[in-house]
């Protein structure tokens, strides 16, 4: 990593952060609640500015791994908490006092300083539970917001050649052999065909296709293209490599082999002109999704429903090549689909939905995968490991990379925070969910003492996620 990549992470951070924030700060004050302070960062000041009118503080703190807003009355320990019913004044008259916390301290010799009553009516624990649901609400749901408009971005920034359907087109023809043939290399996969003259290269669907080429070829030799990954496997190689050769049929047995979720009959696997419906009980609309149910589940067998010649059909046991990572497995997808025929806004609308709530299911899924040790704690990233991330992103100089990586970012912070979690915003509305059912609330010093211990085992987290990130550098 370096300075300019540290820099950029802490922007992405920044920007993410403070939209969470804003989310609590525009509906707490659309609710009437006082705002103390507007925070970006954790830890001592670096700027702060007090708004004449509001009396509000926004500050900026050192470190970027988080934010606030201080509500008035949010601790539950303000005088406010007076005019709850389970501490009764002696008279409506009484006025509500600074240190008038509970009634076990009523006889307090500290200095009592009164507070005016409409002061009261801005303190947060004063709202009911709905409002103040809606207010912890607001935070998470601003980084879904944002994640589904930046989604939106990119999805127009791909471009119509990359909006695709669920329906099968074809399927990869693999070079299987270790040793080289004619510059042909272990993993490639057959692109297109490319015809003498002038006419179009001709996209190769199955192996049929590839074998009447060769068979109506003068001598079996053809000219084809491949689709190649380079060294790392991140990309593939562009112009896609040209190879001329000669084949027949002993040599395209030995060395090519069709995708293992093509069918052989019509009751397994896949063929051409399926359109996709679901993978296993996961319902699928384009083909972003249905490569990452792909991935996801594939690394089993699974169950794919399908639309066939106007019918729907199950069929079971279909396999897909896997490949492993950080000694996980995954699902390959083997075939080729079709794009999409007529893009317009409604079109671009669907991709940007569909694609916003495939990463949101990814979050989950991650989650549950921490939950079932499938993934290891290896892959639970902090700060440190996502400034990486940004950095091997950015350094690629791909654009539309970094604009998705900050997509999944922005969700998955929407997301955690959404946990019913003590000290994130899940927890709080797991509380304010228990206070609305038992329709009382619950006391300010058992809740203050809930998220307390929430922050401390969250903190010791994520100082544990930071050594083993910088470990992992």
């Amino acid at each position: 990593m370096n300075v300019l990549s540290v820099l950029l992470a802490l922007l992405i951070f920044g920007v993410l952060i403070f939209i969470h924030e804003l989310g609590h700060f525009l509906v707490a004050r659309a609710f009437g609640v006082k705002i103390l302070e507007f925070s970006i960062g954790m830890g001592p000041k670096l700027f702060s500015k007090t708004s004449k009118k509001s009396g509000t503080i926004y500050s900026l703190r050192i470190f970027p791994i988080g934010g606030y807003v201080s509500m008035f009355g949010e601790s539950g320990m303000e005088p406010v908490q007076g005019a709850q019913p389970e501490m009764p004044r002696q008279s409506a008259q009484e006025p509500i006092f600074l240190n008038d916390l509970n009634e076990k301290n009523a006889e307090n010799t500290e200095k009592k300083e009164p507070i005016d009553p409409e002061l009261a009516k801005q303190a947060y624990c004063n709202k009911s539970v709905w409002v103040r649901i809606l207010i912890s609400l607001a935070g998470p749901m601003m980084n879904l917001l944002l994640g589904f408009l930046l989604m939106l971005v990119f999805v127009i920034a791909s471009g119509a050649d990359n909006l695709a359907t669920t329906k099968v087109a074809g399927f990869h023809v693999v070079y299987t052999s270790e040793e080289s043939y004619e510059g042909l290399q272990n993993d490639d996969y057959l692109y297109y065909l490319i015809p003498e003259g002038d006419s179009a290269p001709i996209r190769i669907l199955t192996l049929d296709q590839f074998r009447n080429a060769v068979h109506e070829s003068e001598n079996g030799i053809v000219t084809f293209s491949v689709m190649r990954e380079n060294e790392d496997g991140t990309d593939l190689i562009e112009p896609a490599p040209q190879i001329t050769a000669y084949f027949n049929d002993d040599l395209i047995d030995r060395y090519f082999q069709t995708s293992l979720s093509a069918g052989t009959d019509e009751k397994k696997g896949l063929q051409a002109g399926d359109v996709i419906l679901k993978v296993n009980n996961t319902s699928v609309h384009i083909y972003d999704e249905l490569s990452y149910e792909i991935m996801n589940q594939g690394y089993q067998p699974v169950t794919l429903t399908l639309l066939r010649n106007g019918e729907k059909v199950l069929i079971s046991d279909v396999r897909f090549p896997t490949f492993v990572e950080q000694n996980i497995a995954f699902g390959r997808t083997d075939f080729l689909i079709w794009r999409e025929t007529h893009v317009h806004f409604g079109t671009i609308l669907k991709h940007t939905w569909y694609r916003s709530l495939s990463t949101v299911k990814m979050v989950y899924d991650s989650i549950r995968g921490l939950l079932t040790r499938r993934y290891g704690f290896e892959a639970v990233s902090g700060p440190i490991g996502i400034t990486k991330t940004i950095s091997d992103v950015a350094k690629s100089g791909q654009g539309r990379n970094l604009l998705h990586l900050v997509i999944i970012i922005s969700i998955n912070l929407g997301i955690m925070n959404l946990l019913p979690l003590p000290a994130l915003d899940g927890g709080h509305l797991l509380l304010y969910l228990v206070e609305a059912v038992r329709r009382k609330p619950i006391r300010p010093e058992v809740e203050g003492i809930i998220n307390f211990v929430g922050l401390v085992i969250i903190l010791l987290l994520a100082v544990v996620i930071a050594v083993k990130d910088v470990i992992s550098l």
